[in-house]
């Protein structure tokens, strides 16, 4: 009997996977990712479950103008988040959702949600967060490049219910008995029907357009799924 309950826990902690910064990342020691993992660890199969954890997880931006400056910078937090590994530390799957209404800025002292360029990133002109209030990003397919944490990414990110294919690497390394996950990307917010003060889309002077492409940072933390 108890055999059979662990099967249904693990098979429910999977259908609601599928279905649902910090710089102290950079000093984590690369280890194997199929190291020895405890007992009551959540398996189906030789894979296993693990889950974001929110407090220690961050997605950071920067904007930049087109004739450079300092432009802008942040982070959103993630909502929720899983990740599938492989007994032979193959990436198998992972899903994480961004609470939109989260974002905010880390260059201006002012972060309350009346700040003014805050107020501006929520509205129709750049992620309507009142009409799209999550981001969403599904795991395609992790490629190891080399060693036991290097990887290249293929996912789904949906923002502005628009969802576009992006390509990235990513190392994933062990810390303790979790997992973070590190990344480094572009994205071209055009893509998401974002196109404000963009050069592509309306003709203005150099110094009032917005550089296309933002850059994202990506420190995620997951944690072993346990056992019922």
């Amino acid at each position: 009997m108890r055999s059979i309950l662990l099967l249904v826990c693990a098979l429910f902690l999977l259908t609601c996977a599928v279905a649902c910064r910090d710089s102290s990342a950079a000093a984590i020691t690369e280890t194997k990712i199929a190291a020895k993992l405890p007992t009551d660890s959540i398996w189906v199969g030789n894979v296993i479950g693990y889950s974001l954890v929110i407090p220690e997880s961050f997605v950071n931006w920067k904007g930049m103008n087109v004739m450079g400056g300092n432009g802008h910078q942040g982070y959103i937090k993630p909502l929720t988040g899983t990740l599938t590994i492989n007994a032979n530390g193959s990436v198998e799957g992972g899903y994480f959702e961004l609470d939109m209404n989260t974002i905010t800025t880390t260059d201006k002292k002012d972060t309350s949600s009346d700040n003014g360029l805050i107020s501006h990133l929520k509205d129709p002109d750049f992620f309507d967060v009142k009409k799209y209030p999550r981001g969403r990003f599904k795991l395609i397919n992790a490629i190891k490049v080399s060693g036991d944490s290097s990887f290249n990414i293929t996912g789904q990110l949906t923002l502005r219910g628009i969802t576009q294919e992006i390509h990235f690497p990513a190392t994933i390394v062990r810390d303790g008995e979790d997992l973070v996950a590190m990344a480094s990307l572009s994205i071209d917010r055009t893509k998401w029907g974002i196109t404000y003060k963009s050069g592509s889309v309306i003709a203005l002077v150099k110094d009032e357009l917005l550089e296309d492409l933002v850059q994202v940072s990506l420190a995620l933390r997951f944690q072993q799924k346990r056992g019922c």
